[in-house]
């Protein structure tokens, strides 16, 4: 009788299952003179690829200038701190001191915020550049909601890791 119960609760309905919960992603409007950076990276171990990318937009949702890069990359993690890296050097070189920042990557939000051995000195650097930018806000955003981003980062895989950064004025038809 015992493994007649057994049977019934492992080929039966679990009942231990959660249910789906839909979460409403969209655009919240800034506060005036704000922008937005949403940055994302993008990794594939069997390709040996890695992409970073990111968006700038203003107040209102409006696109101020974005960019992707191919880099090197050891890992995911890697990966999304460098495409924030990248971000907040563009901010510095248009000197956008009132900001948010976004990412996807709730690890890179908590490296940020914790002592950490690896990728010491990219984190060092974001730190450093933070400071300078006025501590801007770093907070997490559902993939969903950080989408044009990872775009931009898929797109970057397609192409051999360079130092180059790749700039655009407009969205571009991949986004």
């Amino acid at each position: 009788m015992h493994f007649a119960g057994e049977y019934i609760f492992f080929t039966g309905k679990n009942p231990f299952t959660t249910k789906k919960v839909p979460i409403k992603i969209k655009w919240y409007k800034l506060p005036k003179n704000v922008i937005k950076l949403n940055c994302d990276g993008a990794f594939s171990s069997t390709n040996n690829a890695t992409g970073i990318g990111g968006l700038f937009r203003n107040s209102n949702g409006d696109w101020i200038i974005g960019y992707h890069k191919a880099i090197h990359a050891s890992s995911s993690i890697h990966a999304e701190l460098l495409a924030l890296l990248e971000g907040l050097r563009i901010a510095m070189e248009f000197n956008d001191t009132n900001m948010e920042i976004e990412t996807d990557s709730t690890d890179v939000i908590k490296l940020m915020h914790e002592d950490c051995t690896n990728f010491h000195n990219i984190i060092f650097e974001c730190r450093w550049l933070m400071h300078q930018l006025r501590l801007p806000i770093l907070k997490h955003n559902f993939t969903e909601g950080n989408e044009v981003a990872h775009r931009l980062a898929k797109e970057a895989m397609k192409h051999p890791p360079s130092n180059k950064c790749v700039y655009h004025a407009r969205p571009p038809f991949f986004c």
